[in-house]
């Protein structure tokens, strides 16, 4: 890559359309309502790779191209003290959901749908205090603000890498940064961002140097272009497949189901989320790519049929996400996922949360106080 990028272009759409996209599927997977007649399109999140790691791609992207390139022309220290603010904006409001989420969950101890994880040692309020501030304890569906908080807190010595063409140092910290998830001693899902800032400060990279990455992409041929989408698609949708099989083959019951179920178990030590393993990064940049190259290719059609949807979600994404984080702690504690078995109940569930989410983004309910 050249020491600096090239020139500024503007919003790329295909990847608010993406991260909408991502969003609503974290919204149905974190709600958890199955079967809504959706799992094609989710998941349900339990897949070899799912669409969390793609939400914490494409905001890397897009943040690197908002406060790394457009800001090329400003000293240093104007993109880092944005980002430093944000990040913040993102712990203050990642410490704060965390009090309101715990105290309100005091009043519903007993009910099944109350989120697990909740503090109630309060003979102890140190210790409540200090692991809240320190981000040892977060309670509520917000905890992606932590991670956001911390990746950016560490961003602008990233960018002062990328403004001297030292995107290759950066990535290599990052790295070795990932590569000490096994000596963490938290547990791993608290020792996730560990692993996952590998993910968010890459795709920061390629931000960065989107110009220059979409420059030579132009430069090869149409024939190289056509067989590397092509190949990406078909990668993904053979993955995608296998993935799926493995996943959900126990439902076919019998002998063919438990096998499939016993290769599952096999197979999924490999693709660990909270680690973040390298198969696992290896499948989800197949799905990210071949998803933004469907996108890319559908986005006119897209934007006429779902961009009413999907850019509101993906231009308003944290403010989506937070109202998202209440929609859903709220829903469980009036009906929990497991007392619903009606397909068509599920389906009404999911879509009326998505409705409330989209709701709150077209009054911008609380917009001014939630972080967008």
């Amino acid at each position: 890559m050249s020491k600096k990028p090239g020139k500024i272009s503007e919003r790329i759409l295909t990847f608010d359309l993406l991260r909408g996209y991502f969003l609503v599927v974290i919204l149905l997977n974190h709600l958890n309502f199955y079967p809504n007649g959706l799992s094609l399109f989710t998941g349900e999140s339990i897949l070899y790779a799912s669409t969390a790691e793609g939400f914490f791609v494409v905001s890397g992207i897009i943040l690197g191209i908002i406060r790394g390139r457009k800001l090329l022309d400003k000293p240093f220290m104007v993109s880092a003290k944005l980002l430093w603010k944000r990040a913040l904006q993102l712990y203050l409001t990642s410490i704060a959901l965390t009090v309101i989420f715990t105290l309100i969950g005091q009043l519903f101890l007993n009910d099944p749908g109350l989120k697990y994880g909740i503090y109630t040692n309060w003979a102890d309020w140190g210790t409540f205090i200090w692991q809240t501030v320190s981000l040892g304890y977060t309670y509520g569906w917000a905890d992606f603000l932590k991670y956001y908080a911390i990746f950016l807190a560490f961003t602008p010595f990233v960018l002062y890498l990328l403004r001297r063409g030292w995107w290759y140092v950066g990535i290599a910290i990052s790295f070795a940064v990932w590569c000490l998830f096994p000596l963490s001693p938290l547990p791993e899902y608290q020792s996730q961002p560990i692993s996952w800032q590998l993910i968010f400060m890459s795709g920061f990279v390629i931000g960065f140097y989107w110009e220059n990455i979409t420059t030579r992409w132009r430069s090869l041929s149409l024939q190289v272009r056509h067989g590397i989408r092509t190949g990406l698609v078909i990668a993904f949708i053979i993955t995608a497949a296998l993935s799926f099989g493995l996943v959900f083959g126990h439902m076919l019951g019998g002998e063919m189901g438990s096998r499939i179920d016993a290769l599952h178990h096999g197979v999924e030590q490999y693709f660990q989320k909270d680690r973040l393993s390298f198969a696992r990064i290896i499948l989800g940049a197949i799905w990210f790519w071949a998803l933004f190259v469907l996108f890319r290719r559908y986005e006119a059609w897209l934007v006429k049929k779902f961009g009413w949807l999907l850019l509101r979600f993906g231009s308003n994404s944290l403010y989506a996400y937070t109202l998202s984080a209440f929609v859903i702690f709220f829903t469980h504690l009036i009906v929990t996922p497991n007392e619903v078995d009606a397909l068509w109940l599920n389906l009404l569930i999911s879509v009326s949360a998505i409705a409330i989410v989209f709701g709150g983004i077209r009054t911008k309910f609380l917009m001014n106080i939630i972080p967008r």
